[in-house]
């Protein structure tokens, strides 16, 4: 081993991607929720084959490797847990590498973010299949393909998956693979299902199978129309049902939808500017001035009074060939939902529909932290899950009042068979340096940190662990593994001996991703910090 094993990934990459400044070391070994052990560096090369160099390098001198996408995790999926680590950030490979718009098909550079993509695509007409999560500004097509995400298209097809034609991949020998049709000599990444799916095998990874550089993905028409409807319901079973019903008839491309008691409590938030960059927001995406002056008018008239007398809240966001077509699709949906709830001004869904990559919000209402948890469920499963969770958090109300803490429901349609339950834990404390580096400045002005709450913060934890044992309990399924979600517990052996083998193939000296599905233990005497 070399006297400064950082002298092999400076002769790759150059010394200036070979980031040693601590604070930019520790910074970029934070998630959302926490922060993991602070590495020798960060890595930041620019190309497949400096990928390929410096994993060699890294293999040679036994120096593990966590990739980065756009940090918006909160399940330790990239936190280094020994020191004897770099980060990998991929941010300098962001480019567009071909569109093929008339075999509706385009490759990107893992470290280009899924807003980047759209921006590319829209002016064919285009779109892919799944076309980001909310936090698609910062989250890129690399990170959002191994964790798995959904939001933008999940209502009719799931999650980002559903969109992967192909991947590049380095694995952890160095050597570089290509996935699908594209992975043959002379051919395009047109097609997914030619023999064994080893695209699928690369998605929702949590990047442990390898270090993912470019990714092909599916493309569609953009809609012609687009619309929303939104509606309150006095149960969360009667939300659930409705929610169901839309989806097993494909009738919104999102649906997505919060506990009322979240959304009065956040209604106050820097409530003067942010009503008026939504209101901004709602009227630009407008086909015309008097469309955009009569929606305006109609959120700002409805303002919040549809909070006051419900308990949930579900958004419902449609599209369509044309305005004909949409407005048969609104009126079925309408059908359907009116039965189990009352509709209200579609505010919610109106500016999602009109700015669907919001700069992150990685703080909740006031300053809180907050955690977001997630199961994905059938929905025959959904209320059962609800039950025992609202039990659960009725039964620790005088514990989390007494540690400053919050707990409320979020929820998201997943495809025409599931529904993605999040429940997001809120607590007053101290501000990470990654939550001040990525909040708005003008918002972020507006709110106060809390005192550092370490009983809290103790506290937040332990309900975390009992939250995931109850998902776990009720068969969920998750995105964003990570670390923190149990995969490979309870699996019978040939499923774990499986997936071990495809890590020693992959992965041989176990140095990308340690420890992500559970696959690894952490290097001897170093845990994640908490």
């Amino acid at each position: 081993m070399a006297a400064d094993p950082l002298d092999g990934f400076r002769d790759i990459l150059g010394a200036d991607h070979v980031v040693t400044a601590a604070a930019q070391r520790q910074l970029l070994s934070q998630d959302v929720y926490r922060a993991g052990t602070v590495p020798l560096a960060v890595l930041r090369p620019d190309s497949t084959a400096a990928v390929a160099g410096l994993v060699r390098h890294a293999r040679a001198e036994d120096i593990a490797l966590f990739v980065r996408g756009g940090g918006m995790s909160y399940t330790d999926a990239y936190l280094p847990d020994r020191e004897r680590a770099a980060i990998v950030d991929l941010g300098r490979m962001d480019r567009i590498r071909a569109i093929e718009a008339p075999d509706l098909h385009a490759t990107a550079e893992a470290g280009c973010t899924w807003a980047a993509f759209d921006a590319a695509v829209a002016p064919h007409g285009l779109r892919a299949r799944f076309w980001g999560p909310m936090s698609g500004s910062r989250a890129t097509l690399g990170g959002g393909m191994s964790q798995g995400a959904a939001t933008f298209g999940s209502g009719i097809h799931g999650t980002s998956a559903s969109a992967a034609l192909a991947f590049e991949v380095v694995l952890g020998d160095g050597s570089v693979l290509t996935t699908g049709t594209a992975g043959a000599p002379h051919h395009a990444p047109f097609f997914r299902a030619y023999g064994p799916d080893l695209t699928g095998l690369f998605t929702g990874d949590a990047g442990a199978l390898g270090i993912k550089t470019a990714v092909s993905l599916q493309l569609e028409p953009r809609p012609g129309a687009k619309g929303s409807a939104s509606f309150a319901f006095g149960s969360f079973e009667a939300m659930r049902a409705a929610v169901s019903e839309v989806s097993r008839h494909g009738l919104a491309t999102e649906v997505f939808g919060v506990e009322t008691a979240l959304a009065r409590l956040a209604a106050g938030e820097a409530a003067l500017m942010t009503d008026l960059r939504a209101l901004w927001a709602v009227a630009r995406a407008q086909p015309g001035p008097l469309a955009a002056l009569r929606q305006a008018a109609r959120i700002a008239l409805a303002g919040r009074r549809f909070l006051a007398d419900s308990t949930y809240i579900a958004n419902f966001l449609c599209e369509a060939a044309d305005a004909p077509r949409l407005a048969l699709t609104l009126a079925q949906l309408r059908r359907i939902v009116r039965a189990r709830g009352t509709e209200v001004a579609n505010t919610m869904a109106a500016v999602v529909q009109s700015t669907p990559f919001p700069a992150p919000m990685v703080l909740g209402p006031g300053g809180r932290r907050l955690l977001p948890l997630h199961v994905i469920l059938p929905h025959s499963r959904v209320d059962a899950f609800h039950a025992a969770f609202d039990a659960l958090r009725q039964r620790e109300a005088a514990r989390m009042a007494e540690h400053r803490a919050l707990a409320f429901v979020v929820f998201a349609g997943v495809g025409p068979s599931a529904l993605l339950y999040e429940p997001v834990i809120y607590w007053e404390d101290e501000w990470p340096e990654l939550h001040r580096a990525t909040m708005p400045p003008e918002l972020l002005a507006l709110m106060q940190p809390g005192a550092a709450n370490p009983a809290g913060r103790a506290y937040v934890e332990a309900l975390r662990v009992e939250i995931i044992e109850l998902m776990l309990a009720h068969g969920g399924a998750h995105l964003q593994i990570g670390r923190a979600y149990p995969f490979l517990r309870e699996r019978p052996a040939p499923f774990t001996s499986m997936v071990h083998a495809l890590k020693q193939a992959t992965d041989p000296g176990n140095l990308i991703n340690p420890g992500a599905l559970g696959l690894g233990a952490p290097a001897r005497g170093q845990e994640p910090a908490r």
